[in-house]
């Protein structure tokens, strides 16, 4: 595998922990805790060091392992339980995200075509970047996020004059238990997606350092703080409520100098793409944790490729129906899950301190 730059790794981080924000994350968190929001997005940045560093020390135990090499070599033959379970946190991973880019496409900008043409249309781009590898999917993404950083300078500046502190206003006047469900989500959606990454083992990556992750980490954390403040400040609780994609309406107030019109659109492609490489990023930390763990021959990638891709795709038509029934699971079921697959890489990390520890 052709090493990746530090910044092009890092970049991948900053789209998979923004990619579930706009649709699930925000809309959610807006719900529980209304002008109370931006404090649980505090909250969850500090909570969300501890699974950043249990991530953090996963990728770093061996710098020649990706997470899959590394459970089989912690573990022996009851790795391959464990890895499979992460493949199915794989797959997972990637549906969630594929049916909010589908659900957002289809009720922004095609709402009249058939949900099963709207998911052909990027189940093909995703088999394609799948084939293309992990080196051009983050080449990519690092071009696309010197793109989306330009868009959020312009968005900050142009919404400035229409926010209003007093939609802030009573402070602190949600529950500690919708806090704490809010807190939940966000570390959920947007911070336990990183371990995906631990796909990459470190030595593939030229000049690693964590303190850079971690700046990302900070600012991708902090730039969706940033969303709901504007969101709230702009609109307040109560009309945000009312949209579907209240973030995006708020983009419709931005204006720069009369020159830059139109900023919602510009930014959806944001999404869109941050949402593509989330899935990308998914379905390839499975496929190689299949190849891994069964001792797969390197042609049988594409097929693995393909039957993942196609599964995501028919279980999206056949599973989630309505936007009541997603809304429902994203909520309560999956924040669950995910937070099982965080207890499982913090059962890992336990096993490779002690393997270390006994080892010495």
């Amino acid at each position: 595998m052709k090493k990746i730059s530090s910044f092009e790794y890092n970049s991948l981080l900053w789209f998979v922990m923004r990619a579930s924000y706009i649709g699930l994350s925000l809309n959610n968190v807006i719900n529980i805790t209304k002008q109370d929001s931006w404090i649980a997005g505090i909250i969850a940045l500090i909570l969300g060091l501890i699974p950043f560093f249990i991530f953090i020390y996963l990728k770093n135990y061996d710098k020649e392992k990706n997470i899959a090499q590394l459970t089989l070599y912690l573990f022996g033959n009851f790795g391959k339980i464990i890895n499979t379970i992460l493949i199915i946190g794989g797959i997972l991973f990637s549906l969630v995200a594929f049916i909010d880019l589908t659900n957002f496409v289809n009720s922004q900008f095609l709402f009249k075509t058939p949900h099963i043409i709207v998911g052909i249309c990027f189940i093909i781009p995703i088999i394609y970047g799948l084939f293309k590898g992990i080196n051009a999917i983050a080449k990519t993404s690092l071009i696309m996020f010197y793109f989306v950083i330009i868009i959020i300078i312009c968005i900050i500046l142009g919404v400035l004059s229409g926010v209003d502190i007093q939609n802030l206003k009573p402070l602190f006047q949600a529950k500690p238990t919708n806090i704490f469900h809010s807190v939940s989500i966000i570390i959920a959606y947007n911070v336990i997606p990183i371990f995906l990454l631990t796909i990459i083992p470190t030595n593939a990556i030229k000049d690693y350092n964590y303190k850079k992750s971690m700046f990302f980490y900070l600012l991708a954390l902090i730039s969706l703080i940033n969303a709901a403040f504007l969101t709230i400040t702009v609109f307040g609780t109560e009309l945000s409520l009312l949209y579907k994609y209240p973030e995006l309406n708020v983009l419709k107030k931005v204006e720069v100098g009369d020159f830059i019109d139109r900023v919602e659109s510009i930014f959806s492609i944001e999404l869109i793409v941050a949402l593509i490489i989330l899935i990308i990023i998914g379905i390839y930390f499975t496929k190689e944790i299949i190849k891994t763990t069964f001792n797969l021959k390197e042609k049988t990638n594409n097929i693995i490729t393909i039957i993942a891709c196609l599964s995501i795709l028919f279980i999206n038509e056949q599973i989630f129906l309505t936007n009541a029934t997603i809304n429902t699971f994203s909520k309560g079921p999956m924040v669950i899950i995910m937070f099982c697959y965080l207890l499982l890489a913090l059962i890992i990390m336990i096993k490779a301190i002690l393997k270390k520890h006994f080892h010495h």
